[in-house]
């Protein structure tokens, strides 16, 4: 059976894509992965999770130059392109992937990793708010299987889009490991206490308060890695004298050693604000990954996350909105190292239950159904 996952992001740090990838191709599965690419990367590779074909593009940023040209070479792409499922990620990808899909007579999976009738960014742009969101409406009538990450936000595309025959979810767990002193990267050791962040540095993820918080946290620092449209203002604020000595920012690290990095930290940070529908009921990569490193975490109290928190006895919730109160969170986590370890101990204990290795059969059950 041949399969075709396709996304508009390059590959590089989409964990959800691989690890689908790979386990449909340890289930025997024919597996093409397409992806943005840009000039100097090749066009074709084969990767352990299948056939990688880049799509290079001269448009590296966001904007219709870039979705158009994609969806174009997509389409084009996928009319010559042996398949029987096509997993379409995101909805900048649904045009080409449903117009292939209704053509080749093919099965279709609208993986949605956000609810984008509450996509933040559609607030300032209300025309493409509009367009996007008409073309979506348009296109679910060729979907067989809607996938989301969380179950809020399943429940919203089921009530928006009834007649799609089925709607599910899957998580975006981590594969089972055990952190390698071996792969990670350093960290700074001049603090008695290391927290982490990880991921893209954009509004609505409490970022600017988190460093604000830091001002009056003694004996502990706090690193962000990754990259995005905060970075300046960050840069900006980190430069303040109350924490320039207390916050580093550095570059994404490979996902192969990302969660051996984190695990060098004592607390993971995953600070959603709701201020849009998707943080509202964010269920991120990091939360499971901080995980999957032992760490306790210190989160958001929205639903999604304050539900693993509580389940599972892994950290603390507090307003991602009030900087004094998460500088209170963290000096109370901190100020307790038997209650730290705790935390710790049952985020490896949760590690064993919240892994891609378990998630991944109801994947699989997924695709064996669509073959039938």
């Amino acid at each position: 059976m041949h399969l075709t996952h396709v996304t508009i992001n390059s590959i590089d740090y989409e964990r959800r894509i691989i690890n689908q990838a790979k386990s449909a191709v340890d289930g025997k599965f024919q597996v093409l992965v397409i992806a943005f690419g840009r000039r100097g990367e090749p066009v074709q590779e084969d990767k352990p999770y299948g056939n990688l074909h880049r799509i290079i593009s001269p448009f590296t940023v966001g904007g219709p130059l870039k979705f158009i040209h994609f969806n174009f070479r997509l389409l084009f792409l996928l009319q010559g392109t042996r398949t029987d499922i096509i997993h379409a990620h995101d909805l900048w990808v649904l045009p080409a992937a449903a117009v292939a899909a209704a053509l080749k007579r093919t099965k279709l999976i609208y993986d949605a990793h956000e609810y984008y009738a509450g996509l933040e960014i559609f607030n300032h742009h209300r025309i493409r708010r509009f367009l996007w969101l008409l073309l979506e409406s348009l296109l679910v009538r060729f979907v067989d299987v809607l996938l989301t990450v969380s179950d809020p936000l399943a429940d919203l595309y089921r009530a928006r889009y009834p007649s799609i025959p089925e709607c599910r979810v899957i998580r975006n767990l981590p594969l089972k490991e055990d952190p390698s002193p071996a792969l990670a990267e350093t960290l700074p050791e001049n603090f008695r206490y290391l927290l982490v962040y990880h991921g893209h540095l954009k509004p609505g993820r409490g970022l600017e308060n988190l460093v604000r918080a830091m001002a009056t946290v003694e004996n502990a620092g706090l690193i962000l890695i990754g990259g995005g449209e905060l970075l300046v203002q960050l840069q900006d604020l980190i430069a303040e004298p109350d924490v320039r000595e207390k916050v580093l920012i550095r570059n994404y690290v490979p996902l192969e050693s990302l969660i051996s990095t984190s695990a060098r930290a004592d607390i993971g940070v995953a600070l959603f604000e709701k201020t849009s529908i998707n943080y509202t009921y964010a269920l991120p990569n990091k939360f499971f990954e901080y995980i999957m490193a032992g760490l306790p975490v210190l989160a958001s109290d929205i639903e999604t996350l304050k539900q693993y928190i509580d389940t599972y006895d892994i950290g603390r919730t507090v307003d991602p909105s009030d900087p004094g109160r998460i500088a209170e969170m963290i000096k109370e986590m901190l100020g307790d190292p038997q209650r730290l370890e705790e935390w710790s101990r049952n985020a490896r204990s949760a590690a064993d239950l919240l892994n891609w290795n378990t998630e991944s059969e109801e994947m699989l059950r997924i695709y064996e159904n669509l073959d039938h």
